[in-house]
């Protein structure tokens, strides 16, 4: 079972690591034709007391945003959810440690940043995240 030393290692493995502080890493993946998807996994304590992975991709600024097509849209997605920090609309899932084989963390990272960048494409129509 997966402990937040053990993602690390198999993140840096596996993609390039943009930025790392205590408990969050920041890298990116590619997604279709020449885009590619910013991707923030940090380690957090879910309501439950113990550790989660909290993998986010950000969408676009709030503000530039229709909100109502981003939530329908987001919607049709079978894990994660859309949320807003610092003004910039981000879509997110979340892993429970100690339930999760490393293995088990690149279809959620996948999924995120697959939906992330669908939306961000259908609603910007750019690539800036």
């Amino acid at each position: 079972m997966a402990e937040w030393d053990d993602l690390v290692a198999f993140v840096r493995v596996r993609y390039e690591i943009m930025r790392q502080a205590e408990g969050e890493l920041w890298f990116r993946l590619p997604t279709t034709a020449d885009r590619t998807q910013l991707v923030v996994v940090r380690l957090v304590t879910g309501e439950d007391d113990h550790p989660w992975a909290e993998i986010t991709s950000p969408i676009g600024r709030v503000a530039d945003l229709d909100l109502a097509r981003m939530l329908e849209r987001a919607s049709e997605s079978v894990a994660g959810g859309v949320v807003a920090a610092n003004g910039v609309a981000l879509f997110r899932h979340s892993i429970p440690f100690g339930d999760t084989a490393l293995d088990g963390f690149d279809r959620p990272f996948r999924l995120v940043v697959d939906v992330a960048d669908r939306l961000e494409h259908e609603l910007t129509g750019g690539d800036e995240h």
